[in-house]
């Protein structure tokens, strides 16, 4: 069992970098690594699709070593049948105290569905950082984040999304004032008018510059679709069915059945869950009843708390619900949601 003090989470993400390089796995870490080896939420890397089983085999080993108590793989995201739109995502789990981390093998930077830098040209390109991993190539990592501005930008005018449109924003213009530029990189890869984008990310009009971004981003797939019509007609599609199953007929997040005896032990239940998206072990919850809140909290792999009666419930706040019983309840529906890579309960218990 891990130290309730330890930075397991840390130490993992650490020996897990050590040990890929030791392997001789080919991958990249693409982003939010300023503060290794804190991350936010997960590390995302592009990892060769040869390489995927020992990717894998270094996750495993790393669970075991440091003490996790389950690692799963997500078998929602690997189904595509285009590479390109393929993730793979580990889960590490600890059940006592509770912690999490997640690690995201990623084959392709999309734009509108269609590979803009593939698996091949992310791994040629990446750069030693001294800190003891790969990262992708800097003029590749800082044009992606302008996307990523763009697609998140008019979204949500929450504190968080607005904090992280600008600390991307700045990220991109501290690359181009220590004189580095991407307007070459940009044009071999179909964005020639990039500059035009640069001017009003610089001006600090961020919806001037996401209008140009999406604008630059259709004429890119009508040019792509043009000059390879039957394979990126075929990957669009790919794209539909995929956006289909994982976010209408079965997305990654899911609902848990809950029973609370009144509206305080109500609250006591949702307390319990914000805990555990502060401690990033959920990335979010919902206990409304708006069918398109739902919705939105189980495509981003959240879960959505149903009020049933106690017959039917898979978790019940009373007065005799012991809370770390309860977290431990909540972990298990959420463990068994996704194939196991390995089971310490198994051994331990």
């Amino acid at each position: 069992m891990p130290n309730p003090e330890e930075d397991i989470q840390g130490a993992t993400a650490i020996d897990f970098f050590a040990r890929m390089n030791a392997e001789g796995v080919d991958y990249a870490l693409l982003r939010n690594y300023e503060h290794f080896p804190k991350f936010h939420h997960d590390l995302d890397l592009v990892v060769r699709w040869s390489d995927l089983p020992r990717w894998r085999s270094v996750a495993k080993s790393c669970a075991i070593d440091h003490g996790w108590s389950v690692l799963t793989e997500c078998d929602h995201w690997a189904c595509s049948s285009s590479r390109e739109h393929t993730l793979q995502a580990l889960r590490f789990y600890s059940t006592n105290p509770p912690r999490y981390l997640h690690i995201d093998a990623f084959h392709a930077f999309l734009v509108l569905g269609l590979p803009l830098v593939d698996e091949e040209a992310l791994l040629r390109e990446r750069t030693w950082d001294t800190r003891g991993f790969y990262r992708i190539n800097e003029s590749i990592e800082n044009f992606d984040r302008l996307l990523q501005i763009a697609s998140v930008a008019g979204k949500s005018e929450k504190p968080e999304t607005l904090e992280k449109i600008e600390r991307y924003r700045q990220r991109v213009l501290s690359f181009l004032e220590a004189g580095n530029d991407f307007v070459d990189l940009a044009a071999a890869i179909g964005f020639p008018k990039i500059a035009a984008s640069l001017v009003l990310l610089r001006s600090g009009d961020v919806q001037s510059f996401k209008k140009e971004i999406d604008r630059q981003k259709r004429a890119w797939l009508i040019r792509r679709v043009l000059s390879h019509p039957f394979g990126a007609s075929k990957m669009i599609f790919d794209r539909f069915v995929d956006h289909l199953r994982l976010f209408w007929i079965r997305p990654c997040g899911f609902t848990i059945r809950a029973f609370a005896s009144n509206e305080a032990q109500r609250e006591r239940l949702e307390q319990i869950m914000r805990r555990l998206v502060d401690a990033n072990v959920i990335f979010l919850f919902t206990s409304s009843t708006d069918s398109s809140e739902r919705r939105r909290v189980k495509e981003r792999a959240g879960i959505v708390l149903d009020w049933v009666s106690m017959k039917s419930a898979q978790i019940v706040m009373d007065g005799q619900a012991d809370e770390q019983g309860i977290i431990a309840k909540l972990l298990a529906l959420i463990i068994e949601r996704h194939p196991r890579v390995w089971d310490g309960r198994e051994t331990s218990g």
